[in-house]
């Protein structure tokens, strides 16, 4: 069993564990957007019972690394764009113009 802190602290330790996302599965499943492949900040926080502040933090912690596996914040037609693609509909809360979602596609 890998120690939660050190999976935190090392970089190569998660990239050598972030293949195994059957082992999440097996926990509970993570809810995707309606594309199959993409999630929301509020998602991935509701995911581990965190808050999404607390999610956020941690994301500006690792966000050189996050950006690197393919996260990005859309805002504004960005993300009305995104959500039409996905299906979302419009008059959800995060069409805001000061509204954001940070999406990253999930990784078998």
């Amino acid at each position: 069993m890998i120690n939660d802190a050190v999976l935190l602290e090392s970089r190569s330790l998660r990239n050598d564990v972030a293949d195994r996302t059957g082992a999440l599965d097996k926990v509970k499943a993570l809810s995707l957007l309606p594309d199959g492949m993409h999630v929301t900040t509020a998602m991935v926080a509701a995911y581990f019972e965190v808050t999404v502040k607390t999610f956020e933090s941690v994301m500006e912690d690792h966000r050189e690394e996050l950006d690197s596996n393919g996260l990005q914040v859309l805002t504004g037609t960005r993300l009305a764009l995104f959500k039409g693609a996905c299906g979302i509909r419009e008059n959800s809360s995060t069409t805001s113009p000061h509204c954001s979602a940070a999406t990253a596609a999930r990784t078998s």
